[in-house]
């Protein structure tokens, strides 16, 4: 849908389109249901009291202090769409409490002592909230702003749709170059695909727009602020799946409820072939903000 404010010109829609063509994948868009809502234990969200077995231990950060849920995922709201993604079970992503890197390791992104990822096969039903406030948790939204992302803790919806590659993604340019070929018959440099379209026009602003990559999501092509910390390093390359993203996030009037530092977006990636084997053990956690 093209934005009110952009007013880019038939050959930049048509190019889009192309592109759209060429990159759709299927992807999970993850929507914030209404403040109105309030979630369960169990339910699929963004902060709130985690779901907990109590036979297991609750995960802790490098200094023993225990982390606070950042996302929860229930896949027995996933389970009508034909994804990679479990049919069942819960997936949790916790991150340590007033940490103002948001437990992230810059010169480690898979190293989880300051984050941590857990699956559930089996969410018990006979887990308490009673018993899960016993274990003295800070919930996310409760934390110091400047020591975490969520805001407000938010019940969330899933719709199965596609999802197209945006120009942060490596093998954009080659992409872009074969659009504008395909369109227009013009063959132009891949190096400086970026100065295809007019200064003077909308056009770029569209296609950064349409192609953004942003947004909550499982699966599909990743977003970024500033750059694909897989691009340049070949032992983060194996991470090829896009687990979660969790956008910045804020309500009509203008209340946060998700902010990575300034404006920022996270992901979190997973090897293809660990998913489909439900081993969520080894995950490439990364945000960035402008």
């Amino acid at each position: 849908m093209v934005e009110e404010d952009y007013n880019p010109s038939e050959k930049a829609v048509k190019i889009v389109e192309k592109i759209k063509e060429m990159t759709g994948i299927p992807a999970i868009f993850i929507e914030r249901k209404p403040n109105t809502v309030q979630p369960s234990l169990t339910d699929s969200k963004f902060g709130g009291l985690p779901y907990w077995d109590m036979q297991k231990e609750y995960p802790t950060d490098s200094k023993g202090k225990k982390m606070m849920l950042l996302a929860q995922i229930n896949f027995s709201d996933l389970s009508a769409f034909d994804t990679e993604l479990p049919k069942e079970g819960m997936l949790q992503f916790f991150i340590a409490v007033d940490d103002d890197v948001f437990g992230m390791d810059f010169d480690d992104p898979v190293s989880q002592k300051d984050f941590r990822v857990v699956f559930h096969d089996i969410v018990r039903q006979d887990v308490t909230e009673e018993q899960v406030q016993a274990l003295d948790i800070v919930r996310a939204e409760e934390a110091d702003d400047y020591g975490t992302p969520i805001f407000h803790q938010a019940a969330l919806s899933f719709r199965a749709g596609t999802d197209y590659m945006s120009s942060d993604i490596e093998g954009f340019s080659a992409v872009f170059v074969q659009a504008v070929k395909a369109v227009t018959g013009e063959e132009i440099d891949e190096e400086n695909w970026y100065e295809y379209f007019e200064e003077d026009t909308d056009d770029d602003s569209y296609l950064n727009e349409e192609l953004s990559g942003l947004g909550h999501k499982m699966l599909g092509y990743p977003g970024f602020i500033q750059f694909d910390p897989r691009e340049e390093d070949k032992d983060l390359q194996c991470y090829d799946t896009l687990l979660l993203q969790i956008d910045s996030d804020m309500d009509e009037g203008g209340e946060d409820y998700v902010l990575w530092g300034d404006c920022g977006v996270a992901n979190l990636f997973i090897n293809k072939e660990a998913l489909i084997k439900r081993d969520f053990s080894n995950i490439l956690y990364n945000w960035d903000c402008s």
